[in-house]
């Protein structure tokens, strides 16, 4: 795929940016150089690489879901400024 000048322009337009023409140029030659390094990177023998989602092996820790303070409903209502019939209440912001 080559990148070209109505290209980035057109790119920068869907982006809302509002770029110069040297800008447009300077992008133009970066956008192309970095589209040749992935095409480089696209001819390397990958077939026998397994997919990895992180660059080293983790293991992430999972605790047991118990829970720890039961019903506290009343103790957590307690320091709430206004409630009503076990809710927190709060005032209305959409009329």
């Amino acid at each position: 795929m080559s990148i070209d000048a109505r290209t980035v322009q057109h790119v920068a337009t869907l982006a809302r940016l509002h770029v110069s023409a040297d800008e447009v140029a300077a992008y133009t030659g970066q956008l192309a150089r970095i589209l040749t390094l992935m095409e480089t990177l696209n001819t390397l023998p990958t077939d026998n690489i397994a997919p990895m989602s992180h660059a080293m092996d983790m293991v992430i820790p999972e605790r047991d879901d118990v829970v720890c303070h039961g019903n506290q409903r009343e103790a957590l209502l307690a320091g709430a400024p206004d409630t009503e019939q076990g809710h927190f209440r709060v005032p209305k912001i959409i009329e």
